[in-house]
């Protein structure tokens, strides 16, 4: 029978009939599997919401890539320090050095002196004989060496033997007496006195006699204070025109010797013997030029020969602690050639 025949209230019935089995849910059992979802099903779970069942579906959230583990770096070995080592020992000068000696000798006398033990005494004294045997040995040596060296035989400027000794003062003696009685002739003596206070100025008196006899020279007496000189053997005094000041003479009595044409050297502030006078005087010519040094030096009883001078090895000489045997010779050169100046020997 077709549906429009029926009365109303069948229709009613079925069509709710129809809409409860609808709702109930698709019964399976566990032999059967699940069907697939029908088209439509989606309007019958969603008819509560009327004209609305239908909703844009939710964007999806971007799943961030989880970030990839670092990988553990391998373990480094820790690196071991190796214990800092103790320092060593300072190493000393090796004993029996002279060196060793300086330095433990002074050691060993305290600790004899705050504790003089058989031991303490006896390792001091050892110690300072090994000194004593070592200067010993190095002067025995010194003699070998020199007498085989004649450019280190200081007999060549001054003989040991008494009579070569006294060959040389006689000689100097007469080579001075020459040159003081030629400076006698081109210098004059001069005397600062004051004739109210001059105590000393007897012996200065009779050491000015001695020279004018003997070389010949000339004295002039000069009056500090404007009093004649007690007892003068030289003649009328001067005064003092400002000479002295220039001088620096402060004190009398004073002696100088006076250089033409105007220079004034003082050779003695106070009293002089005659032989001090005389080797002043000469000094004081050789530095005016009267005198050349070759002759002053040949008033020396020593004789002064082969004298190295060092500033012709400035530049030349190896270092003696490095090359002692360069240095040797070079010193020998320089020796040869002193001697060799002396006596003009060019070979």
């Amino acid at each position: 029978m077709p549906l429009k025949f029926l009365p109303p209230f069948v229709l009613a019935s079925l069509f709710c009939a129809i809409t409860n089995a609808a709702d109930e849910p698709t019964r399976t059992t566990a032999a059967e599997p699940q069907a697939p979802a029908i088209a439509g099903e989606s309007f019958y779970r969603e008819k509560e919401k009327g004209w609305f069942w239908y909703e844009e579906p939710a964007p999806e959230q971007e799943l961030k890539p989880k970030p990839k583990p670092t990988p553990a770096s391998p373990t480094q070995p820790q690196e071991k320090i190796p214990p800092a080592e103790s320092p060593a020992a300072p190493v000393g000068p090796p004993p029996g050095s002279v060196a060793w000696i300086k330095d433990v000798l002074p050691k060993l006398r305290e600790a004899a002196i705050d504790n003089p033990t058989d031991e303490n005494l006896q390792a001091y004294y050892f110690t300072q004989r090994l000194m004593m045997d070592k200067s010993e040995t190095f002067s025995r040596r010194s003699m070998e060496v020199i007498r085989n060296n004649p450019l280190l035989d200081e007999d060549l400027r001054y003989p040991a033997s008494n009579a070569a000794s006294d060959a040389l003062a006689t000689a100097a003696g007469k080579q001075k007496d020459q040159l003081l009685k030629a400076v006698s002739e081109q210098a004059a003596l001069v005397l600062f006195f004051r004739g109210d206070d001059c105590t000393l100025c007897d012996q200065a008196v009779a050491a000015l006699s001695g020279l004018k006899h003997r070389y010949g020279f000339t004295v002039m007496t000069i009056s500090m204070d404007g009093k004649p000189l007690p007892n003068s053997p030289f003649g009328p005094h001067k005064l003092d025109n400002g000479l002295a000041d220039q001088l620096g003479v402060f004190m009398t009595p004073a002696i100088g010797l006076a250089m033409p044409p105007s220079s004034t050297t003082i050779i003695s502030y106070s009293t002089i013997s005659m032989e001090t006078a005389t080797s002043r005087i000469l000094s004081a010519a050789r530095d005016e030029g009267i005198i050349s040094t070759e002759e002053y030096q040949s008033t020396s009883r020593i004789a002064s020969v082969g004298l190295i001078d060092g500033k012709d090895l400035a530049d030349s000489t190896p270092n003696p602690l490095e090359s002692p045997e360069q240095y040797v010779e070079r010193m020998q050169k320089a020796a040869r050639e002193a001697f060799q100046d002396k006596y003009g020997d060019d070979e």
